[in-house]
């Protein structure tokens, strides 16, 4: 009980010196989002599940080895936390990785790189990262995503009884009128609620952010939307189901639609897989024998991120993946408690100190 309460007293320590604490000066090295010369970069290199998030505009830009890989990140307390793993020319990856370290180090900084995934791990590796498992990323293979049969049989009804009904579907392409970016604004609103908006590797709604995109539209049989969705891609053949909204009033299966429409859209353009994004904790901190800090993580974002229902999400997920992709952590050596808290209030925003302190206590309320 008395280590508990020591560390309850630290985490709010260190959470109240990062939140009261002044910024630091951007270096030279680290330049503005310049999204003239990054969308080029993405249509030549090729992105991943995350890269479209960059256009959120809420993060930083490194450009390593001489502008052949591009790094994403953004500062919280003493950590540089990337978005993903570096884009770019695969021969460079390894000593951008590099590159970063010690750009990190010559800031005072710590390097932290959130979702990435198996691919490069032997590089942070040999770069001295530890690892933490995330969650899984829930993939569709469009060619062989079916509703024939048996297991199909509930989509398939679904579908047919909102086609009976005359709901209609399309994909539209930007520049988009205010009028339907307001009505895209009214559809948000009523999903999110009294719940605030996320970020860093969490998608936003704002008017810039969906412009950028090709957006599916799921409409009533009076042509009022219903539900949306943005459409990214990795600018190979993965496409991105990214910011998902529906009407509070929409019927039920809404989205199940939408998402079917999506598949059907996607194949038909070229696209072979589609990416429904992260499963948080699928698979992590579940089992008897997990490692204690995969145990830490999954207490923390179950009580610490109340926004997700995270074994709803799972489930809902389940219905059309065929693949699940690991994600996960690579941080240096560093006190995980504190790691984990800073991570949710990066992606949540950096609420005010006392809420932060009014989340931690109810964590260890919980933890007993």
């Amino acid at each position: 009980m008395i280590e508990i309460s020591l560390f309850f007293l630290f985490t709010i320590g260190i959470v109240n010196y990062y939140l009261n604490r002044g910024k630091k000066g951007v270096s030279p090295m680290s330049e503005e989002l310049e999204l003239e010369r990054i969308i080029p970069f993405l249509e030549e290199k090729g992105g991943n599940h995350l890269s479209h998030l960059i256009l959120l505009q809420d993060k930083d830009v490194y450009w390593a080895q001489g502008g052949k890989v591009l790094i994403a990140y953004k500062k919280i307390g003493n950590k540089l936390v990337v978005l993903g793993d570096p884009l770019g020319e695969e021969a460079s990856i390894q000593a951008a990785i590099q590159e970063f370290n010690e750009y990190s180090k010559s800031l005072r900084l710590t390097p932290i790189f959130y979702q990435i995934s198996s691919r490069f791990m032997h590089y942070y590796h040999d770069t001295g990262y530890r690892f933490l498992k995330l969650g899984e990323e829930a993939i569709v293979n469009l060619d062989y995503f079916t509703l024939e049969g048996k297991q199909g049989a509930k989509l398939r009804t679904r579908l047919n009884k909102f086609s009976r009904n005359s709901y209609t579907f399309n994909v539209i392409n930007p520049p988009y009128s205010n009028d339907l970016l307001s009505e895209l604004r009214v559809i948000s609103d009523s999903w999110l609620g009294d719940q605030k908006e996320k970020g860093f590797s969490v998608v936003s709604f704002s008017e810039e952010y969906v412009s950028c995109f090709p957006i599916a539209l799921l409409s009533d049989p009076e042509g009022n939307i219903v539900a949306f969705a943005t459409l990214g891609n990795d600018y190979k053949k993965t496409i991105n189901i990214d910011l998902m909204r529906k009407s509070s009033e929409s019927p039920h299966g809404t989205m199940d639609v939408l998402f079917i429409h999506i598949f059907k859209w996607a194949k038909e353009h070229g696209y072979q897989h589609c990416s429904l994004g992260m499963a948080p904790l699928a698979h992590v901190g579940d089992s008897p024998f997990s490692f204690k800090k995969e145990k830490l993580a999954r207490f923390a974002y179950l009580h610490g991120n109340s926004f997700y229902k995270f074994k709803g999400l799972k489930e809902f997920k389940s219905k059309f993946a065929c693949t699940w992709e690991p994600k996960y952590l690579a941080y240096k050596k560093s006190f995980l408690p504190i790691l984990v808290v800073q991570l949710l209030l990066l992606i949540n925003s950096q609420p005010h100190p006392k809420l932060v302190v009014d989340k931690i206590k109810y964590l260890f309320k919980k933890a007993g």
